[in-house]
């Protein structure tokens, strides 16, 4: 019984270096928002399941004072880290999700306390996803006092080859975002003032 534990606590963990790797480098995680936080809390409750049952061990040992230690540097650094930690691993980071259409889904995070939250257009590709454009408030038009966070939806417009175009809807007035696909970057804004409704 410990063994098999021991061995699913192996493969968790595995599973979660190689998604931070692969999403610190490559901006690709698990499917869905909560793929990764599942993936956190399983590895989390699974260190203090074999805290506990191979307490005994010198390495059982090493763990809890490795998660304690992670914890106690998170938080001096004027609790940055910590926070961060917190809002990408719980529901708080993640303000609002939508599935634009087959292959891409759109969702409105933060994972800081000292930053706005930003819009993530996401592709589908399977059992993963990849992060394709990214934007905060000081990408959006100068002229308009409305905020990423204070979008009520987000619909998609067009996909050519080249570029993807989204809405992030206000209730009027809206704002249209054309992203380059190859670069990333925000090609075009649209500036409809008097556009009330889609």
């Amino acid at each position: 019984m410990r063994k098999t534990i021991l061995k699913a606590y192996g493969v968790i963990s595995l599973l979660l270096v190689a998604d931070i790797i692969a999403y610190c480098f490559y901006k690709i995680s698990l499917r869905g928002y909560y793929s990764d936080v599942t993936l956190f809390w399983l590895w989390f409750f699974g260190s203090i399941a074999v805290i506990v049952l191979f307490w005994k061990k010198l390495m059982a040992k090493l763990l809890l004072g490795a998660m304690v230690l992670a914890l106690i540097v998170s938080i001096l650094p004027m609790m940055l880290p910590f926070f961060a930690l917190v809002f990408s691993t719980t529901p708080f980071g993640l303000r609002m999700t939508k599935d634009l259409n087959e292959n891409y889904r759109a969702q409105i995070a933060g994972y800081s306390v000292m930053a706005y939250p930003v819009l993530q257009i996401i592709e589908k590709r399977g059992i993963i996803e990849k992060q394709v454009f990214q934007c905060d408030d000081s990408q959006l038009p100068d002229h308009y006092d409305l905020k990423i966070r204070s979008a009520k939806d987000i619909i998609f417009d067009q996909e050519t080859d080249q570029t993807l175009s989204i809405t992030l809807f206000y209730g009027g007035p809206n704002i249209r975002l054309t992203f380059d696909k190859s670069t990333g970057k925000i090609l075009q804004q649209s500036n409809p003032a008097d556009e009330n409704q889609l």
